[in-house]
């Protein structure tokens, strides 16, 4: 649809699904229903860094990987601006003074990266106030959500957060408060990179701001999937030796049983990790398991 802005009053066209956009001439954020500004509105400068390079001499370090992948060919870089609301949240039990907890917190509200980036620890400092020209410089994504949207996710997630604390104290949390300060719409730089290796395509995906890597897929050689398999049943034959020699001292199944699934459990994740083809990496993220610099909620 196209829309006008408040300030300029220039015409663009924007996604349907938007709620608050930026004009790409003057810069000002805007709300569509109302056309009040959208406060405080910041963007991170991208780094002068390869982002190609930095990928693939992050994917040579990996279990694996070929010695030669840092000379794959990139077929492809994409910078993107994904809108980010940042809130600081301080919550604490009214019952319990040693429950509290202080975050700052980013809610992605747009683009194709919301679950790529969904618990990422973004970085405090280092934005700037918001430049119109980064509109055009790489893809460029208006927020889907509103703030008020966006408040109430983080929300949710300081209130798991005090929950947690509460379980692992064995308490109950009780009342609780919970202060939210909206510290602004934040346009966050991530770079999308693809690559060739031995005629297949590969693709990660690079914070803009430091070189981190936010998630990459990498070929895992032959000789590491082998080495992974047959670790796997070593430790498969392990399990079964053992719940073999525990059935026997006990006069009972459950001692193979045991043994079984202990060594079963353990054998799945070698599998699962060192025999495919390919192989997910993060600098950054647990791969479904929320991120490395904060306890998962």
């Amino acid at each position: 649809m196209e829309v006008q802005c408040p300030t300029c009053s220039a015409r663009f066209k924007v996604p349907d699904t938007v709620s608050v956009v930026t004009c790409p001439y003057c810069g000002t954020t805007f709300h569509l229903e109302t056309g009040e500004e959208a406060g405080e509105h910041f963007f991170f400068p991208p780094m002068r860094k390869d982002a190609g390079g930095v990928l693939l001499k992050f994917l040579s370090r990996q279990y694996g990987a070929p010695a030669d992948i840092t000379g794959a060919k990139v077929t492809k870089k994409e910078l993107h601006w994904v809108p980010v609301y940042f809130f600081y949240l301080h919550g604490k039990s009214r019952r319990w003074s040693t429950i509290e907890e202080v975050r700052f917190v980013g809610i992605p509200a747009g683009s194709p990266f919301q679950g790529l980036l969904k618990d990422y620890p973004f970085p405090i400092r280092g934005k700037r106030f918001f430049d119109e020209a980064v509109v055009r410089k790489g893809r460029y994504y208006e927020p889907e959500m509103s703030r008020e949207e966006a408040e109430a996710m983080a929300r949710k997630l300081m209130e798991s957060a005090l929950l947690s604390e509460a379980s692992q104290e064995d308490k109950s949390l009780g009342d609780f408060e919970i202060e939210v300060k909206y510290q602004g719409l934040v346009h966050y730089p991530l770079w999308e990179v693809h690559y060739e290796y031995g005629g297949e395509g590969f693709a990660g995906y690079v914070d803009g701001t430091d070189g981190r890597v936010v998630q990459a897929e990498y070929p895992l050689m032959s000789g590491a999937r082998k080495k992974a398999s047959l670790l796997g049943a070593g430790v498969l034959g392990a399990g079964l030796v053992f719940g073999i020699a525990a059935a026997g001292i006990y006069g009972s199944a459950w001692g193979l049983i045991g043994g079984l699934v202990s060594a079963g459990a353990g054998a799945f994740g070698i599998f699962r990790k060192g025999a495919v083809k390919r192989r997910k990496v993060s600098e950054v993220m647990r791969l479904n398991k929320g991120n490395l610099y904060f306890k998962p909620m």
